[in-house]
């Protein structure tokens, strides 16, 4: 058997999982969230740290840290957190924040905004709720079938940004098809480098 040398966390995980430990190891009552991350062993080991998992901010109790897990979350689930919780430790990765400043800034400039991913993946629910007008598509012909639905897209003011683990060969080809129509267009790679070594 031959381990990948890019096997194991990516940095947004790792951030996350080891910002939970911190906080255990300084006594602090902890709450996620949703679960940390997508691996049933570590969120066991986790819980039995006396990590708990909630699905909204105002389940977490007045003595309890609330933990924002890597994927991240929207703009009105951040400020519930802020209000409701004593102290929230912030983990969304950077570079899924990076996502939500591009396309909040897109919004302010008035372009809608095209996903490359998974609507159901809560990465993309969080991006999501970090902009106005936007639209996901999973593959090429999701983007066509998309793009058939704006006769004028080409003097439409759009920004596309990629879920951050989306499939590298498929970004690729979707852009392609993206410059061809999207004269008004602005793409920016969003793809984690730590995915793409993966892939």
């Amino acid at each position: 058997v031959t381990v990948a040398k890019t096997a194991g966390f990516c940095f947004g995980v790792n951030r996350a999982v080891e910002m939970v430990k911190e906080l255990l190891n300084e006594r602090e009552r902890v709450c996620t969230l949703g679960p940390i991350i997508h691996n049933r062993q570590l969120v066991s080991e986790l819980e039995k740290g006396g990590a708990r998992i909630i699905e909204s901010p105002e389940e977490a109790l007045p003595s309890e840290v609330l933990v924002i897990r890597s994927h991240g979350v929207s703009e009105e689930i951040e400020s519930q957190a802020e209000k409701h919780c004593k102290r929230v430790a912030n983990a969304t990765c950077p570079f899924v924040s990076k996502i939500h400043k591009i396309v909040k800034e897109a919004t302010e400039s008035g372009r809608i905004v095209f996903i490359a991913g998974d609507q159901k993946h809560s990465e993309v629910i969080g991006i999501r709720g970090h902009c106005g007008e936007s639209y996901v598509f999973l593959d090429e012909q999701e983007l066509k079938k998309l793009l058939e639905k704006f006769p004028n897209i080409g003097e439409i003011p759009v920004s596309m940004v990629a879920q951050t683990t989306f499939n590298a060969d498929l970004w690729r080809k979707c852009q392609k098809i993206f410059k061809k129509v999207c004269t008004n267009g602005i793409i920016f790679d969003t793809i984690c480098n730590a995915t793409s070594a993966r892939q």
